[in-house]
């Protein structure tokens, strides 16, 4: 009787008290190789002596180039970090973000999401569901006439491979633009290149609710960021209280060494619920990056600013790197151009003197609050958040799409990969290429400055 009692459920229990590195270590077995995994290289950063006490992992992605026949890009292009207070915590966010790129380009290799070669007229004459005409108005003639603008303006007889999506509002299925929802879509020549797809609203998680409560949570934060930098919507300077005890605690363990505290902003959005944060984090003069900003998001406000500040952990290391690299390559360490059409330049322009000035601008433009005077967390289950923020983009005239990215392998990690998109948003574009024209800056006073956004 004893013998049979101590065999297999020991063995379980043993499996279900492993703790948090042990699991995030034995994830990495599996994802982390040079040869075939998910992740071909991974390792940690050194800080700097008046750096933030916390781990910063980093990695590179598999060789998805090839399945587009693109070169192999630099190490360090897919900007896949992970940053925390713990290994686990720094380990398992740079795991998940490389899935969330990852499923982004292996879905399209798997066959999941056909496309359909055709114009937008012929689909509206066939009965097909897709978009109004106004949601190709993205950008205004003066940017397509500007040298070395990527995109061209959208024509409805123009062919276009497209894909069909799911509502999440429970209506009808719609016809989109390939390149405007898979990362592994790339417009051939016969093809317009409308506007460039990004992770925007993509997550990774082991429970499928919580990755798209988390997708979802990402749309509103970007849509709030884009909203502020390019629109006329003051942020709110968060004082810390004692509702933010815990973070403060934080602070004084991890910023021991930092000349400038951390400071943290409401975004507040146009019509959505849920709190996105930026954090700014400085450094004196003669340091670099002078400023490096990082973003978070969610239902309750002290954890959408610890990931913020999580963020901004990473940004400010990678913001350095750029720095350094672009000195190494004897450029100039202060960009004077603004055409910045990747997610990195733009970084290195804010490290500097001159691009920081334009960061401070923007966010001293601000009204004050304590953290008690901002609005109560929404409690509730991942599933309760997901309810409420798709009945804030039913009840505000939204449109929104969705779609399961996790592939065979990535399931097989015990993963789930969720996307949503809404045109009627702001997602994250290339800096000096913002949605001039957009429809939604019209909820965020107007679209009032082209100065290319600081986010990678």
């Amino acid at each position: 009787m004893t013998d049979t009692l101590s065999t297999e459920p020991v063995a379980l229990d043993l499996r279900l008290l492993r703790d948090e590195d042990e699991r995030a270590t034995a994830l990495r077995s599996r994802m982390h190789s040079p040869l075939c995994g998910v992740l071909t290289s991974m390792g940690f950063l050194s800080r700097t002596r008046t750096g933030p006490r916390m781990l910063i992992a980093s990695g590179d992605l598999a060789g998805v180039h090839v399945l587009q026949g693109r070169p192999a890009p630099k190490p360090g292009s897919f900007h896949l970090g992970g940053s925390g207070t713990v290994p686990f915590e720094s380990h398992i966010r740079v795991l998940a973000e490389s899935l969330e790129r990852y499923a982004g380009h292996a879905v399209v290799a798997e066959g999941r999401f056909p496309a359909r070669r055709a114009t937008w007229a012929e689909l509206s004459e066939a009965g097909e569901p897709t978009l109004p005409l106004d949601a190709f108005g993205l950008f205004t003639p003066e940017q397509y006439a500007r040298d070395g603008f990527p995109y061209q303006p959208f024509t409805p007889d123009a062919p276009l491979d497209w894909v069909r999506l799911r509502s999440l509002l429970g209506e009808d299925d719609c016809w989109v633009p390939a390149q405007w929802f898979l990362l592994g879509h790339l417009p051939d020549t016969g093809e317009l290149w409308l506007q460039s797809a990004v992770t925007t609203g993509t997550a990774a998680h082991t429970d499928p609710g919580r990755a798209l409560c988390a997708a979802l949570e990402e749309v509103v934060q970007l849509d709030s960021a884009m909203g502020h930098w390019h629109g006329a919507l003051r942020s709110v300077r968060i004082e810390l209280d004692e509702r933010t005890r815990h973070l403060t605690r934080i602070l004084e363990q991890r910023f021991p060494d930092t000349p400038v505290d951390p400071e943290f902003h409401l975004l507040p959005n146009a019509d959505l619920p849920g709190f996105s944060v930026a954090c700014l984090l400085r450094q004196p003069e003669g340091l670099l990056p002078r400023v490096a900003i990082g973003l978070g998001s969610g239902a309750r406000l002290v954890p959408a600013m610890y990931r913020a500040l999580l963020e901004a952990a990473g940004v400010q290391w990678l913001a350095a790197w750029v720095a350094i690299e672009e000195r190494a390559r004897g450029g100039p360490s202060e960009a004077a151009d603004n055409d910045f059409y990747d997610l990195e330049a733009n970084v290195g322009h804010y490290a500097g003197a001159q691009g920081s000035r334009l960061v401070e601008r923007r966010f001293a433009d601000c009204d004050r609050a304590t953290a008690a005077d901002l609005p109560p967390d929404t409690q509730g289950t991942p599933k309760e958040v997901v309810r409420s923020l798709v009945a804030a983009f039913r009840d505000s005239g939204k449109r929104l799409y969705w779609a399961d990215l996790s592939t065979v392998d990535i399931e097989d990690l015990g993963f789930s990969v969720q996307r949503v998109w809404s045109p009627d948003t702001l997602s994250l574009p290339l800096p000096s290429a913002p949605p001039a024209a957009h429809r939604r800056f019209e909820q965020y006073g107007g679209f009032r400055r082209y100065d290319p956004h600081p986010y990678p």
